[in-house]
């Protein structure tokens, strides 16, 4: 699903046509509170250009994870008796918003909440909200042991489309976390600014399939003058600037909020995978030991959303959700059985 996110009037909800005939993840809406949101695709479709940089993700995650739940009772036809067990991630710097996350969500959850197909009231039996990185220290931590990685002073930073994080690990604890606005995005904010008649989501994919080939091809579509070769040449400038002017701000904001003893740095997020602010990030890094994703390796079926390493750290906390759950159930047997 697309993280598209837009609260609409029930008026404009009734004036889609062929809402009827959508894909199920594309025809997300909720009323909660007399108040509806359109969710993924639905709420990119009926609202102005808008990419929500700047919303903290635990005020839009409600009408997400409640969008996420319908989606997947219906794909999974279950009853409307939902039991959810529930895990999710927030950058370091909203990490103190997690138990309102939550008591916000077993509000909405026992008053409930409208979908197409009706009202629905689940119970959360399990909630856990950590910080982005964590689900990656974890597997790294589980790949080399815990008592070798709890001796090492860690760095995970997590460069994402939105937000750039960074926590450091003392003995196995969270000893510093900082987020900030220097993800993929404020590079191509930069680039906007350059140009004319150029916005975030029109230069984004773009850019992604020019930064990752080094082809011209994926540029032409971003062509609007009569005059193409240099409105070509002009946007290859402005990457050039906002490229150097994005490693000046990162390198800045590492060396500010980074101890020196660092020993090893977790290298995350799918912005880490672009091939020029990876090989800054390596030569920033070149005295350190780097793990990339700590190696983390998904599933063929997870592999095959197109995703990428921009979805390792979820699968690693889910990995990580399903062995907790599944020790919870054998050591309740064990206990059950021991009182027969």
């Amino acid at each position: 699903m697309e993280p598209s996110l837009a609260q609409v009037p029930r008026s404009i909800l009734n004036n889609v046509m062929g809402l009827e005939n959508a894909n199920l993840e594309d025809k997300v809406w909720l009323e909660v509170e007399d108040k509806i949101y359109a969710v993924g695709y639905l709420g990119k479709v009926l609202t102005v250009s808008n990419p929500q940089l700047t919303a903290l993700k635990s005020t839009t995650a409600i009408p997400k994870i409640l969008g996420v739940i319908w989606v997947l009772k219906e794909r999974l036809k279950l009853s409307n008796d939902l039991r959810v067990n529930m895990s999710c991630l927030l950058p370091p710097g909203e990490i103190k918003d997690r138990e309102k996350l939550e008591v916000e969500l077993k509000q909405v959850f026992s008053e409930g909440f409208n979908t197409p197909t009706g009202k629905l009231t689940p119970k959360l039996n399990y909630f856990n909200c950590l910080a982005e990185g964590s689900g990656i220290y974890m597997l790294h931590r589980a790949k080399k042991g815990k008592e070798l990685v709890n001796a090492s002073v860690v760095a995970v930073v997590m460069l994402g489309y939105r937000n750039a994080s960074v926590m450091v690990f003392r003995r196995g604890i969270i000893n510093e976390y900082q987020t900030t606005e220097l993800g993929f995005a404020h590079l191509i904010k930069s680039m906007v600014k350059q140009l004319s008649g150029q916005t975030i989501e029109r230069l984004t994919p773009s850019m992604v399939k020019y930064r990752e080939t080094g082809s011209e091809v994926p540029l032409h579509s971003l062509l609007l003058s009569d005059n193409k070769s240099l409105e070509l040449e002009e946007i290859k400038k402005a990457s050039q600037v906002s490229q150097e002017g994005y490693e000046y701000e990162l390198s800045n904001w590492l060396s500010e909020v980074l101890p020196s003893d660092i020993e090893e740095v977790i290298l995350a997020g799918g912005t880490s995978d672009d091939p020029l602010i990876r090989a800054k990030l390596l030569h920033y890094f070149s005295d350190k030991k780097v793990y990339l994703h700590a190696q983390v390796e998904l599933p063929p079926d997870v592999e095959a959303l197109g995703l990428g390493n921009r979805f390792g750290d979820v699968w690693c906390l889910w990995d990580f959700l399903n062995f907790q759950l599944n020790t919870t159930k054998k050591n309740e047997k064990v206990s059950l059985n021991l009182r027969n």
